[in-house]
């Protein structure tokens, strides 16, 4: 329902849940504002925004809290207006410190801005200028609360979106500050809204600080390199160096929101640790040598393997939708059907689920209904772990819509403390059996949407084993937690179901996807508007690594095949193009024997990683922030990347190794850019019809819409998993901090999670006199760790956690694929 108003004499038509001062924004009527922020609920904290209202005579009412009504008349400057405004501004600066010159906000700061506009040169009250400590406890973000104004927004946002509420107002009058818990140093998880959030100087960068000012920079907006999320990231860029990410809540589906690997994850970008020149091995040892040598030694050991044994091509998801176009072309010169990404299979399992039942391959819905829900399905508590930001959707449906948040996993973590969230733990490796109890339910009480669907019948006696109290004695779950969350889920009007994909969470990624699968067609989520299920990859291009067919076709083999093959001696060559696989793959035996037995390797990365320092060749290749082209979310989303700095050295993009390499191998694949290869895309990968390169905006293209309808509804039976019996059972995945193998070059997570370890519940550490800090021994068929021990509470007893991202960690010499590992644990 629309509105009219009146704003400085110009009619204004505006929905009616605006404000006075989002009314203004549309009639392009500027407002002056501290404390607001168009993610944040509105809050009328500093005043500055006051306005006056033909109706409201008498008293001047802030423009970021008061709606809109019909007819209403605004005036939003005059003499009164700008008299209180300054006298607003002049309390602000009573006790506010005069540091400008050594303060990074400098150049940006609202309040220097501000003080410039309403000419508070002088100041008519007296106060004793604030002299509180600097909070500089952790390496990333600086906390000066001398320089704060009180707007709350790093409070709000905290709260609002992140969900995790590290400040909050204390003490009263004068003494009114913003601290953190018992006023200490800042612990949390440095995602850095805070610091997009402040107005002021209050809250800064660290990694940032005295680096450049900000009209020195360079802005290019880009995606993020890391997961499947699709955030924008604007590049703040100085003399060819990404030197910070700015906050930009103008592009891209994210509003602005990052997690800590996108806020100050970039530095890997800079490393001096990156590959300038192509190597080549030479009597066993890899020495620097120019392009056109190393492109001929790819070309002739390539092209003998193909008329030897064959070429097994391995590729990363985080090159360009055109990158691996290109590849998939160049996989055809050299007659080979054995090309796939993902070294668990991870996707697969997923996707081939995900075609039985519904005969698609990628999410249904877009990330921005999910704030819309009524409920919200959530398959393992790693989700925030994976994709944070699309945590912070989660949270904010369940902060201001009421949503109810489920929580099916093997362990606590930061989706179990959300308001609103009910954690239904089974034991590791047990999701699929409380997803089939929760179909049960659905089935037995008659609230299944069986329309249109197939296969009820042998869905139905498949589930003869998962009866909630079956379930829940063999997992141990509430069977009535059970069953009151199958009824939820099939009451909301709009729901999310999410899944997360990686090479962490090899095991049972068909079941699953089968099982959530038959939940969405079952509480009729699929198809719906406002609802979806959402597969979520690894990597910041895992879903254009299926869409564009990065797979095994006919008779190829995928990665696992593609390792034991080369492995035996029946595979010629291996090209590894950024992944690197020794580390980031299952089974680290299994790899290291297929890379040292396979006559001819080639590897293209960024670092001369444990797998390149095993290859024949290596290729220098380029970053996300040096490449042109697109990327493909989670959500279906195509977006641009752009180039923000030149490679270092003589580096090149994966387009461009691939486009001189297909020269030396007489291919016919040349293009005249990115473009000319997307418009080659759009006209013959499925669901890319119709996209133009060229005028995919701010915002992306959607392919499929919105709400993808499925081809068909089929529920498939799918078992269960049988629990381990053992004293201690091991489970591996992402940590927060870090994704894939690429963020442990990147100085900022690596400044808060340096190496790796394994977590451990406090009952278990107690029962074995370890605590935080200690180095503790895993063993596990035949193999042992040394990893320094992280005691705290989100963990069952009985089951332990080791993130996968480190080599020191070697932790796939013990993770070959499973759900659970049977370990044993001491100190």
């Amino acid at each position: 329902m629309m509105v009219t108003l009146t704003i400085d004499g110009k009619q204004v038509q505006v929905k009616k849940t605006a404000t006075i001062y989002e009314a203004a924004k549309e009639a392009g009527v500027d407002i002056p504002v501290l404390c607001y922020a168009k993610k944040l609920l509105p809050y009328g904290a500093c005043r500055v925004c006051l306005v006056e209202v033909e109706q409201m005579k008498g008293r001047l009412i802030p423009s970021c809290t008061t709606p809109v009504t019909e007819g209403m008349v605004v005036t939003t400057i005059n003499d009164e207006i700008r008299k209180v405004r300054k006298t607003v501004m002049e309390f602000l600066l009573v006790n506010h410190v005069l540091d400008c010159p050594v303060c990074d906000k400098g150049g940006e700061c609202d309040l220097q801005d501000l003080a410039f506009e309403y000419e508070v040169t002088k100041n008519r009250f007296e106060g004793e200028k604030f002299d509180l400590p600097v909070d500089e406890i952790n390496p990333l973000i600086e906390r000066n609360m001398n320089r704060c104004v009180l707007c709350g927004k790093c409070v709000r946002v905290c709260d609002e979106v992140v969900g995790y509420g590290s400040y909050s107002f204390i003490n009263r009058g004068f003494e009114t500050k913003i601290a953190t818990a018992f006023d200490r140093g800042l612990s949390c998880e440095f995602c850095g809204q805070c610091v997009s959030m402040c107005p002021v100087g209050a809250i800064l960068p660290r990694p940032f600080k005295f680096k450049a000012r900000p009209w020195q920079l360079k802005e290019v907006d880009s995606v993020c390199g890391y997961c499947g999320n699709g955030c924008t990231v604007t590049l703040g860029v100085l003399k060819e160096k990404v030197e910070t990410i700015r906050f930009n809540d103008k592009t891209g589906v994210n509003d602005g929101n990052l997690c800590v690997r996108g806020r100050f994850g970039y530095s890997y970008v800079n490393s001096e640790e990156r590959l300038t020149k192509p190597l080549v091995r030479k009597d066993g040892v890899l020495v620097e040598v120019e392009w056109d040598e190393a492109l001929d030694a790819v070309a002739e050991g390539l092209e003998k393997a193909k008329g030897d044994k064959g070429v097994g091509i391995l590729s990363g998801a985080r090159l360009t939708n055109e990158e691996l176009f290109v590849l998939k072309k160049l996989a055809g010169t050299l007659d080979t059907s054995n090309l796939d990404h993902s070294g668990g299979e991870c996707y697969r399992g997923v996707t081939e689920g995900l075609k039985a039942t519904l005969g698609l391959t990628a999410s249904t819905a877009t990330f921005p209904q999910v704030e819309e829900c009524d409920t919200i399905l959530a398959i393992r508590s790693d989700f925030y772990e994976t994709h944070p930001v699309l945590g912070m959707v989660v949270n904010q449906a369940l902060q201001r819509h009421g949503a109810k948040l489920l929580v099916v996993a093997d362990k606590k973590g930061k989706l179990s403390k959300m308001h609103g969230a009910e954690t239904l733990l089974a034991k590791p490796g047990c999701e699929v059996n409380l997803l089939n109890a929760m179909a049960r339910t659905l089935l037995d009480e008659g609230l299944a949407v069986t329309d249109g669907v197939e296969g009820l019948d042998a869905l139905q006696a498949s589930l003869a084993d998962y009866a909630p109290e079956k379930v829940a004695e063999q997992t141990g779950a509430d069977p009535e937690a059970i069953k009151a969350a199958a009824r939820r889920l099939a009451g909301s009007k709009k729901s999310a179901i999410l899944l997360a994909y990686g090479l962490p969470y090899t095991a049972q990624s068909k079941e699953l996807a089968v099982a959530a699968a038959n939940l969405a067609i079952l509480t009729g989520n699929v198809g719906r508007e406002g609802s979806g299920l959402y597969l979520c990859g690894e990597k910041a291009n895992s879903q254009g690594a299926i869409d564009l067919g990065i797979l095994p076709e006919g008779s190829g083999l995928g990665s696992q095949a593609m390792l034991e093959a080369a492995g035996k001696g029946d595979l010629s060559a291996l090209w590894v193009v950024g992944e690197d696989m020794v580390v980031s793959y299952p089974d680290r035996a299994k790899v290291e024997a297929a890379l040292e037995r396979a006559p001819f390797v080639v590897v293209q990365d960024l670092f001369l990683s444990a797998t390149a320092q095993k290859a024949d060749v290596v290729l220098p290749a380029a970053s996300f922030a040096e490449k042109d082209g697109s990327f493909t979310n989670a959500e279906r989303r195509v977006q641009r990347v752009r180039p923000g700095v030149p490679s270092p050295g003589e580096a090149k993009t994966d387009l461009e190794i691939f486009s001189l390499l297909a020269a030396k191998l007489g291919a016919r694949v040349s293009y005249t850019g990115s473009a000319a290869i997307f418009a080659e895309i759009s006209a013959t990968v499925p669901g890319y019809e119709g996209i133009d390169y060229e005028a995919i905006g701010p915002q992306g293209a959607v392919w499929g819409g919105e709400t993808l309808e499925p081809e068909f509804k089929k529920v498939v039976p799918v078992a269960g998993f049988e629990p381990l019996d053992a004293k201690f059972q091991l489970v591996t995945g992402s940590a927060l901090y870090h994704s894939g193998t690429v963020s442990t070059r990147a100085k900022g997570p690596l400044a808060v999670v340096p190496e790796p370890y394994v977590e451990l519940g406090r009952a278990d550490a107690k029962a074995l006199a370890i605590k935080d800090g200690d180095m503790v021994t895993l063993k596990s068929g035949g193999i042992e760790l040394r990893l320094q021990a992280k005691v705290d509470l989100r963990m069952p007893e009985g089951v332990v956690f080791a993130p996968n991202h480190f080599d020191d960690g070697q932790i796939n010499r013990i993770y070959k694929g499973e759900a659970a590992i049977a370990v044993e644990l001491s100190k």
